[in-house]
């Protein structure tokens, strides 16, 4: 969990949290059996959720570029499906309250998601897919998943007690992200056997089966737990004339278009790191693999000292120290192309994309109040996903122009680097954060070779309403 690294702990307290005791105690026999149920569902289902995204989400950029797509569109199909989904979530919101039920909504959100991958499935079998076709079945992951978070977030508050949350959700994300990591070097390793067989693009039609079925089971266990409120008192819906009126003043605001700027930039490069892999460089899929995975242990080690670092010396240093960090990360691509560099370069990168987003996470979520979370995360997630979306097809043009050989690649990777190095400016800008040492939790989204895991906040799930909404008599 991002913020428990640094949370107003005892050493005592620590330890207690970091064992395997913590659970024990959290499922114990004293609590309820509905709430153990429930406890154990949730559990099942991020560990399944966890291993899709590493098996199914992560290579599909990879099987872009195997089924023959040039880098240009293999790196897109990250981005432009990412922000199609988020646009799902918008009138989310209006669908959710037509059926009445979080619960309901999320389970067949979940379905739709895991039947996302059959169209995968069909495609490497048969060995052909038009782009056009492999666009919407990303899309339509990316819809049914975005749009599953927001009910997730308020149905999940209703079912865990505030006394839980930080023990439990600790623990949780430490479990995530060794699942994801076990989906990607499963994946890796199948592809990379498979890759030598007269049928190579069997090997992803079997990650994306594997993918299928853990989201199925992870929707069995989003089934199983109760919905003791179908509907939460108290939900209000923020619209995007008050956010503007908001950020458009004061530190919130400059925040916001750091964070967007920054996003833009590094957007540029990002979603063609694979293509670089796979290609110029001729990396196999088990180095592919290892590559990727190096990011997201670079984020998961350094989180401690991370958060040391904001509790220390605060929220705003932070935040600088991973915005400096992130901007040479995708110049460490060009220096030397040997692979025990690459995996250190990986490494740095996601130590520093750790720095950022938990100084981003605990300076801009930990302030929404809870009944605006849904409406306000909804909102951001379009936002940042526009922002991604825009640095991806810019970084596609200039990649379509300059060719796609190693030395395109390069101008590629320099360029982002001067984009992020320009967003120091704004950075200047923001002035110091406040810390309340409030835990946060998150689910990864998706992998990305050039930063770890992508991560989504729990906020709802993991921190209680300083000011909940009256009740009525």
């Amino acid at each position: 969990m991002l913020a428990h690294a640094f949370q107003h702990m005892t050493p005592a307290t620590w330890r207690a949290c970091s064992s395997a005791r913590t659970i024990a105690a959290t499922m114990s026999r004293r609590e309820p059996l509905e709430l153990r149920k429930n406890l154990r569902a949730i559990w099942v289902d991020g560990i399944a959720f966890s291993v899709m995204v590493g098996m199914g989400e992560t290579y599909i950029p990879a099987f872009a570029l195997a089924l023959g797509l040039p880098d240009v569109l293999s790196g897109l199909v990250a981005t432009l499906p990412m922000l199609c989904g988020s646009l799902v979530q918008l009138v989310a919101a209006a669908w959710i309250r037509r059926v009445g039920s979080l619960k309901r909504w999320a389970v067949v959100c979940a379905a739709l998601q895991a039947a996302s991958f059959v169209p995968l499935v069909i495609a490497a079998l048969v060995g052909s897919m038009p782009p056009l076709v492999l666009y919407a079945a990303a899309a339509w992951y990316w819809a049914a998943g975005l749009a599953t978070g927001p009910a997730w977030n308020a149905w999940v508050d209703t079912l865990i007690p505030a006394r839980l949350r930080i023990h439990y959700f600790a623990r949780r994300w430490r479990a995530l992200h060794v699942s994801v990591l076990v989906g990607v070097f499963a994946a890796g390793f199948l592809l990379d056997v498979l890759a030598r067989s007269p049928r190579p693009l069997y090997g992803f039609a079997l990650i994306f089966s594997f993918a299928a079925l853990a989201r199925a089971l992870s929707t069995f266990a989003q089934a199983r737990q109760t919905e003791p409120v179908p509907m939460p008192h108290g939900m209000t819906s923020v619209g995007w004339r008050e956010l503007a009126r908001r950020f458009r003043h004061g530190n919130d605001g400059r925040l916001i278009a750091y964070m967007m700027a920054l996003q833009f930039s590094v957007q540029t490069a990002s979603p063609f790191f694979t293509a670089y892999m796979l290609g110029p460089l001729h990396l196999s899929y088990a180095t592919y693999m290892m590559l990727v995975s190096a990011a997201v242990l670079g984020k998961f080690a350094s989180l401690p000292l991370h958060g040391w670092i904001a509790k220390r010396y605060g929220v705003r240093v932070l935040l600088w120290v991973g915005g400096i960090s992130i901007v040479p990360a995708s110049l460490l691509w060009v220096i030397v192309d040997d692979v025990p560099f690459l995996f250190v370069a990986q490494l740095y990168s996601g130590a520093a994309w750790a720095a950022y987003e938990l100084a981003t996470f605990l300076s801009f979520f930990e302030a929404i109040p809870a009944r605006e979370r849904v409406s306000v995360l909804t909102r951001f997630n379009v936002t940042n996903s526009t922002a991604i979306f825009a640095g991806s097809v810019c970084g596609g043009l200039v990649l379509a122009q300059l060719g796609s050989d190693a030395n395109a690649f390069i101008a590629l990777f320099a360029i982002s680097c001067a984009l992020r190095l320009a967003t120091v400016f704004l950075l200047r800008r923001i002035e110091p954060l406040p810390f309340h040492g409030i835990p946060l939790s998150t689910d990864p989204l998706a992998v990305r070779p050039g930063s770890g895991s992508f991560e989504q906040p729990i906020a709802a799930a993991a921190v209680p309403d300083p000011n909940p909404p009256a009740r009525p008599p």
